[in-house]
């Protein structure tokens, strides 16, 4: 997004120096980095201050986050498991609205993207109902407010991308993700960002409360 000269502002909660590494081999002179614990209430107050200090405006929210995906069946599962999950997605995400409440309620028209799953379509995967139920959490949330709060023109959309080739499928057994990428059922991190980008921009200004599947067709709804 950086490259179609949007100015980025990238929050980052482990890895910061790698990030700043790649930034700057990447010549991306317009990203700033924060660093951010959704989980500390404190940190997500510093870093939208910060962002609101340093920049002109705030035009767009991307909220695109994960704890590490570990995969459990339910005996295996602890209510901590699912906790975990809960407080990055949904609570995160409601601790940044209220704090940007103030620019919401003046009309900035601020976009809010958060990126779900295909798991929240269909029928979901075995093994993963931790995270599933957590993502589900953030989807209601982000239908709740693009109603509540459609008459401040700001938006709340959705993007539910399948497997994307990222560090998530890390954990996932080799020969199922070789699989996966021969049966084309794996994305490619551009072409979330393609639609991140489109949701952004003032093409999109007549969509609220949509969610936008990236799967390469494996699921219809």
């Amino acid at each position: 997004m950086s490259k179609k000269g949007m100015a980025v502002c990238l929050t980052c909660f482990k890895d910061l120096d790698k990030t700043k590494e790649i930034v700057q081999s990447e010549r991306l002179d317009n990203v700033k980095l924060y660093s951010l614990d959704l989980t500390d209430e404190n940190s997500i107050n510093n870093m939208i201050s910060l962002v609101l200090n340093e920049n002109e405006s705030l035009d767009s929210v991307i909220y695109c986050v994960s704890k590490p995906v570990i995969n459990k069946g339910v005996k295996e599962l602890e209510w901590s498991d699912f906790q975990d999950h809960i407080n990055i997605q949904i609570k995160g995400f409601f601790d940044i609205i209220k704090l940007l409440y103030p620019l919401i309620n003046r009309g900035d028209k601020i976009k809010f993207i958060a990126l779900i799953t295909q798991y929240c379509t269909g029928k979901p995967p075995v093994k993963l109902a931790h995270y599933i139920t957590a993502k589900y959490g953030l989807m209601g949330l982000m239908k709740c407010m693009a109603s509540e709060l459609a008459k401040t023109r700001c938006t709340f959309n959705m993007v539910s991308p399948g497997m994307v080739k990222t560090r998530l499928l890390s954990n996932l057994p080799p020969k199922f993700l070789e699989m996966a990428d021969s049966e084309k059922r794996l994305s490619d991190s551009k072409d979330v960002a393609k639609i991140i980008y489109f949701l952004s921009s003032e093409d999109s200004d007549n969509l609220n409360g949509v969610n936008i599947l990236i799967n390469n067709g494996e699921i219809f709804t």
